[in-house]
């Protein structure tokens, strides 16, 4: 699959495991965004304790987060708020609350005709 994310195209990878060039930078993560390949891999969500629904629901949140690192990253925040990485714009933190809250905050504005 691909997505145009403010003019770039990037593929979006559903995997079982990272790529080995990926696999300790991911170490622990459910997904990935790799800015300067434009990939983004989402490892597929095999929790025991999930239905199925409950796996796909982990799936979507993850990818909702990986693209707004995507959408952070080309916008140019994440390179320029700070000289150290761990600035705002790449707090996981942050880009949780963003990705967590979207879609809320999209259905809002749906409910109220602003879109």
């Amino acid at each position: 699959m691909k997505v145009n994310i403010l003019g770039t195209n990037y593929k979006i990878h559903f995997v079982d495991e990272f790529p080995n060039y990926l696999e300790e930078v991911g170490e622990g993560a459910g997904g990935l965004c790799n800015r300067y390949d434009r990939d983004i891999f989402i490892k597929k969500c095999k929790d025991k304790d999930m239905t199925a629904m409950g796996r796909k629901r982990c799936d979507k949140d993850v990818l909702r987060h990986e693209i707004i690192h995507a959408y952070l990253s080309e916008s140019g925040l994440s390179a320029n708020a700070s000289h150290c990485y761990g600035s705002w714009a790449e707090n996981e933190e942050m880009v949780d609350w963003f990705a967590i809250q979207s879609p809320k905050i999209y259905q809002t504005f749906k409910e109220v005709g602003c879109l």
